[in-house]
């Protein structure tokens, strides 16, 4: 009898001690000023983005991934230090976006919301609604932000439900709406709701702006007019993905819970923690993330499932994921066709995002078992590498230097691009909180003075984590270490969205924290939704940087943003007005064409900052 009681209270102490270990709450270090940034133009000839009137500079996110080609690379500078500003509509859970206009506007589209909006737009500095529309709550993608072509200045929002899409002007008002040619299927109580859009995105040659479904449906309409391009919206060859467990079903009900708590429950009854996983790890879905044109040549290419037949069974499922190039052809609209030029099978799904080069002529993707491969234009491979475990959505492409960027759910990964091979650089540095374990968050974007990501820490039990502490932070692009980190109020698994402030904007969509908090109860605060600004502080660094940014760059288009950038943050801190003179000077010289000379000036300006 001794023995067992001595048995019980040992693990009676043995549980309090883990309850306790389990609850400490993370502290962040402390960082210093971060350092300036030598300024040295990236290996490899000046290359310069596809040019169009009607596709904006990559100054900041005009789309999911920045761009077309999802490269997740601005020529802004973020930061480099920032705090904490706001956190608004947090009834709203957003797992994409947000985009911003030339003016800072936000926009973005939640899912499953009680409030019946599928598209809200935020004023960038208070973050107070400008204005929403409904959309019958069908579940929207990111936002697509193109130059309005018969208004030079301004731009035009690309939005589509699965029914629906339509073109809105920057004040709410809508210039055209039309149907998509899909209606919405009728489920059965608990069957998975697949009608998500993709947001939008655009193909010049047509003029057309594109449409992809989570059940592998492709629509095209008229930049202008609307009018549908095609006969009828083209359905991908896959089958719907397998569906494998990746949480225990007792702690998904939990995690389901506490979104149910703070979202309210979604439609289909399946819980909005289960929805989230599922589209996460690609359960039966047909296409899991966003999708890539290449604005020169006009392809499309989305990551969606491979047909039936492909895995040597024809049961309805499909168990690998495949690659496929599209062409629009042909010629007045409603007549035109979407063919499948090529293909690329690999073994396991993926929830992964292509990503083009810059000049179009190679296509970076990820599969389930920890691969990052490079295909050229006809997706043929080049080479692959494993980086060790899954890679979550996209991976971000350098327009430069062979510059590569994947994350893990535990690593920020470099990889440098050599052509016919690819190694690994470094795996960054993620030391915010000590003495507790830190992981990625979010996807990484590529920044003139950094790579801007996101940590969270917390503990690591077998292969699950269990986070409590979110942030961003800004990675020495040359070493993989934080130059600076600022502490948020909730998680995102949207993108790191650069503003053109240089604030880093997330979009709130608890997952992990879902989990937590399932297991941990109100020892952790509750799950909040909406968008939160990361607000940037000492505009003298952010100054700083994209003058070192601007003068190595020897590109005029990338020293146009980075000038506009820094005149914008002079604007708000006169105490910066000497800079004045000198950055008109060198706003002269680059709109004269007289790079060499921009770059002397912005020289000597990155040399007086400190």
């Amino acid at each position: 009898m001794r023995a067992l009681l001595g048995l019980v209270l040992v693990a009676a102490v043995g549980l309090v001690l883990v309850v306790r270990w389990l609850r400490a709450v993370p502290e962040l270090r402390a960082f210093v000023l971060p350092a300036k940034v030598a300024g040295s133009p990236p290996p490899g000839p000046v290359t310069s983005a596809f040019s169009h009137p009607v596709i904006p500079e990559p100054d900041t996110f005009h789309a999911m991934h920045v761009d077309l080609r999802n490269g997740d690379e601005v020529w802004s500078v973020a930061g480099p230090m920032w705090e904490h500003d706001w956190t608004v509509e947090p009834e709203l859970y957003v797992p994409e976006g947000p985009s911003f206009d030339n003016e800072g506007n936000l926009y973005f589209s939640p899912i499953a919301p009680r409030e019946d909006v599928s598209l809200v737009s935020l004023d960038r500095v208070t973050g107070r609604r400008r204005w929403s529309i409904p959309g019958g709550g069908a579940g929207c993608g990111a936002p697509l932000i193109l130059n309005d072509s018969e208004r030079p200045g301004r731009q035009l929002i690309h939005h589509a439900t699965y029914t629906t899409a339509l073109t809105l002007r920057p004040d709410g008002s809508t210039l055209w709406s039309a149907p998509t040619g899909l209606t919405l299927p009728e489920r059965r109580p608990g069957e998975r709701d697949l009608t998500h859009v993709w947001g939008m995105s655009y193909q010049p040659q047509a003029d057309a702006l594109l449409g992809v479904t989570m059940d592998g449906f492709v629509f095209a309409h008229d930049r202008a007019s609307g009018a549908p391009l095609l006969r009828a919206p083209f359905r991908l060859p896959g089958a719907p993905a397998a569906v494998t467990r990746t949480v225990p079903a007792w702690l998904a009900r939990l995690a389901d819970a506490e979104t149910d708590a703070s979202f309210g429950p979604t439609p289909d009854g399946l819980g909005l923690f289960t929805t989230i996983l599922d589209v996460v790890f690609g359960n039966g879905v047909n296409v899991a993330n966003f999708y890539a044109v290449d604005a020169s040549s006009g392809r499309i290419y989305v990551a969606a499932t491979a047909p039936d037949e492909q895995d040597g069974a024809r049961d309805g499922v499909s168990q690998n994921g495949a690659i496929y190039a599209l062409e629009l052809r042909g010629g007045a609209p409603g007549a035109m066709r979407l063919e499948v030029v090529a293909s690329y099978a690999f073994e396991g799904p993926t929830g992964s995002t292509p990503t083009l080069s810059e000049s179009g002529e190679a296509l970076f993707v990820s599969d389930d078992n920890g691969y990052v491969m490079k295909l050229d234009r006809e997706l043929r491979e080049v080479w692959r590498i494993d980086v060790g475990s899954q890679v979550a959505a996209s991976i971000a492409v350098a327009a430069q230097g062979g510059e590569l960027y994947a994350v893990t759910r535990y690593d920020v990964i470099r990889l440098r691009d050599h052509g016919d091979a690819a190694e690994i650089v470094w795996r960054a540095q993620l030391d915010a909180y000590p003495s507790f374990d830190n992981f990625n968050a979010l996807t990484p974007t590529i920044t003139a003075n950094g790579v801007a990501i996101s940590i969270g820490a917390g503990r690591r039990i077998g292969s699950q984590q269990l986070l409590t502490k979110f942030g961003v932070g800004l990675l020495d692009r040359e070493s993989g270490r934080l130059r600076s980190f600022a502490e948020g109020r909730e998680e995102s698994i949207a993108v790191t969205a650069v503003g053109p402030d240089g604030g880093i904007y997330t979009a709130n969509s608890p997952v992990r924290r879902a989990l937590a908090r399932a297991l941990l109860g109100d020892a952790l605060p509750p799950l909040v939704g909406g968008i939160q600004r990361y607000r940037p502080v000492r505009l003298d660094l952010l100054v700083r940087d994209a003058a070192c940014a601007a003068a190595a760059s020897g590109d005029p288009r990338r020293m146009g943003v980075l000038l506009r950038q820094m005149q914008a943050a002079l604007r708000e801190a006169p105490e910066l007005s000497e800079l004045a003179a000198p950055l008109d000077a060198a706003g002269t010289s680059v709109a004269a064409g007289d790079a060499t000379s921009a770059a002397r000036t912005l020289a000597a300006v990155c040399a007086s900052l400190e």
